[in-house]
């Protein structure tokens, strides 16, 4: 990523990614809970999706619809197997 005229690298570390996209699903998850209608649970059901979707191409195991206000952890090591944090 290049700013002005610095040439440099922008370096994100995968739990800082993971941190912003749990931060802006929960702030949704909270905006939506208050509304009651099908239209509103089929737009969290897409959001949701493409946060995960994200999550994915980031190579970020993502909590499952209805686990998203906990954290996973993340490893990077050979063979290791995601699981939620509590």
């Amino acid at each position: 990523m290049y700013q002005g005229t610095q040439r440099g690298l922008k370096v994100w570390f995968r739990d800082e990614i993971q941190n912003a996209l749990m931060a802006v699903d929960t702030a949704n998850q909270d905006l939506v809970s208050s509304i009651d209608s099908v239209e509103v649970q089929i737009y969290r059901k897409g959001y949701a999706a493409a946060i995960r979707a994200i999550a994915a191409a980031f190579g970020i195991p993502y909590p499952p619809p209805g686990q998203s206000t906990v954290r996973a952890e993340i490893v990077d090591s050979p063979g290791w197997t995601p699981r939620i944090l509590s």
